[in-house]
C-alpha cells in the first residue's frame, strides 16, 4: 500500500553559540519533516537560512504557478519522489527555478526519499539504484584553521587519533601573509605525513585568478588534492584558466550551484574536476541523480558538500553508495552542539578513516528529541506570543 503525505513539518534551530563568523552556517539550522499517513516520518535539513526555508514550505499560494511546498506535496502519494520533485519545480517556477526556492525542494525532496525508503523497508541507497559500497572514506573539514603551527597541532592530532586520512582546511585571514602560508600549510603536511590527503576550499574568498596564482606552487609541492570554490561563480572564466595552470583538480559547485543547468556553463568551458553539490541546496536525491547522469561518460568526479549535521552525511553516504566508484565523503568537524548532536544513528569513524554506510530503513539516522528541544528556538518564540 502506498503511503500518502499526511503533513509537513519544519524546525528552526539554532545553536545558543551561534555568531556570525564569515560563511560558518553549523549554528543555525532548518530540519524539514515530511509525515506520513502510516505513521513513519522523513527528515531532512537544508544549509540555508531557516526563516527563508519555512516561508516557503509554509507559505499560502499565490497564483498556481506560486504555491507553497507543503500545500503542493500534502495528500499526495509516495511512490514516485521523481514526479513529486517535478511538480515541485513546476508549481513554484514563478518565484522559484533557482536559489533558495531550490534549497527548499532539496529539504522536501530528501525527507521525501528517506519517507518512500522506510515505507518500502529498504535503505535509501537501495531505493537509488543500489547499494555498491558498505563503507567509504572521511575527510574531515577544519574550519577555521588556526593561525600558529602549535594551534593547528592541537586541532590536527585528535584527528589523527580518531582516524581520519584526509583532511580540508580553508583560506583564512592570515593568508595576507605569504610566509604564515608556507609555514603553517608545511606544518599540516608534516602532521599529516605524506600518505594522508590535503585540499584546500578556497571558499571564494578570492575573486580573481591572479589572487590565487602566487599559492599554486606551494599547494602542487604539498601535494594538495583538490582546490575547491576558488572563485565567484558567475566568473567561470577564471575558472577555466585555474584548471588551466595547474594539474590540482579543481572543484565547484557547493557555495551556490542549485541545478543541472548552472553546471552546463562549466563544463562547456571546460573549467571543473570535481561537482561539489550540496545535497540539500542541490535540489536533493533527485537533482544529484541526474547530475551523475550527465556527467556519466566524462572525467568528472562529484564529491557532494556536507557542512550540516550527520542528517547531510547519511544523505552523502547513500547518495555515493549507488555510485559505480567510491569517493569521499566530508565530514564537519565544527564544535557546534547543535551540529554534534542533533541525529543520531550515524556509525563512528573507523580505524581506517572510513564511515559505514547505513544500512537501516531510509536514511539511516533519527533526530534527537533532547536536541530539537534545546535548539528549538522559535518554538518558544511561538509559543509566548
Amino acid at each position: 500500500m502506498t503511503v500518502t503525505v499526511e503533513r509537513v513539518e519544519v524546525l528552526c534551530l539554532q545553536d545558543p553559540q551561534a555568531a556570525y563568523y564569515r560563511f560558518e552556517g553549523s549554528y543555525r539550522n532548518v530540519v524539514v519533516l515530511v509525515h506520513g499517513d502510516n505513521g513513519l516520518t522523513g527528515i531532512s535539513e537544508s544549509d540555508a537560512p531557516p526563516e527563508i526555508v519555512k516561508a516557503l514550505i509554509e507559505m499560502p499560494p499565490y497564483n498556481q504557478r506560486s504555491e507553497g511546498l507543503a500545500d503542493i506535496v500534502a495528500g499526495q502519494a509516495v511512490d514516485d519522489p521523481r514526479r513529486l520533485w517535478d511538480e515541485m519545480y513546476a508549481r513554484t517556477q514563478w518565484h522559484g527555478r533557482r536559489g533558495a526556492a531550490m534549497h527548499a525542494i532539496s529539504a522536501l525532496d530528501i525527507a521525501i526519499w528517506d519517507l518512500f525508503a522506510q515505507s518500502q523497508g529498504i535503505p535509501v541507497s537501495e531505493a537509488l539504484g543500489g547499494s555498491r559500497h558498505a563503507r567509504l572514506p572521511a575527510y574531515a573539514t577544519i574550519y577555521p584553521l588556526e593561525d600558529t603551527p602549535a594551534r593547528i597541532e592541537a586541532q590536527v592530532v585528535p584527528l589523527l587519533e580518531r582516524g581520519f586520512r584526509h583532511f580540508k582546511v580553508c583560506v583564512e585571514p592570515w593568508w595576507s601573509e605569504p610566509n604564515r602560508v608556507r609555514r603553517n600549510l608545511t606544518h599540516l603536511r608534516d602532521l599529516a605525513g605524506p600518505a594522508r590527503t590535503l585540499m584546500l576550499d578556497v571558499a571564494q574568498e578570492y575573486t580573481r585568478f591572479e589572487q590565487l596564482e602566487p599559492f599554486l606552487d606551494l599547494l602542487a609541492a604539498l601535494d594538495f588534492a583538490w582546490i575547491e570554490a576558488p572563485f565567484p561563480l558567475d566568473n567561470v572564466e577564471d575558472h577555466a584558466r585555474l584548471r588551466a595552470a595547474t594539474r590540482i583538480p579543481i572543484g565547484v559547485g557547493d557555495l551556490g550551484l542549485t541545478t543541472c543547468k548552472e553546471f552546463e556553463s562549466f563544463l562547456a568551458a571546460d573549467a571543473f574536476d570535481i561537482a561539489q553539490p550540496d545535497l540539500t541546496n542541490f535540489g536533493g536525491f533527485t537533482e544529484a541523480l541526474r547530475l551523475a547522469q550527465m556527467l556519466d561518460g566524462t572525467d568528472r568526479r562529484i564529491v557532494p558538500h556536507a557542512y550540516n549535521t550527520d542528517i547531510t552525511i547519511a544523505a552523502n553516504l547513500h547518495f555515493l553508495a549507488a555510485q559505480p566508484d567510491p569517493e569521499l565523503v566530508e565530514y564537519s568537524t565544527s564544535p557546534s552542539h547543535l551540529r554534534q548532536s542533533l541525529a543520531r544513528g550515524l556509525a563512528p569513524i573507523d580505524a581506517d578513516g572510513m564511515i559505514p554506510v547505513p544500512t537501516a530503513p531510509g536514511l539511516g539516522v533519527t533526530l534527537n528529541a533532547d536536541a530539537v528541544a534545546e535548539f528549538a528556538l522559535s518554538r518558544a518564540a511561538e509559543a509566548s506570543r
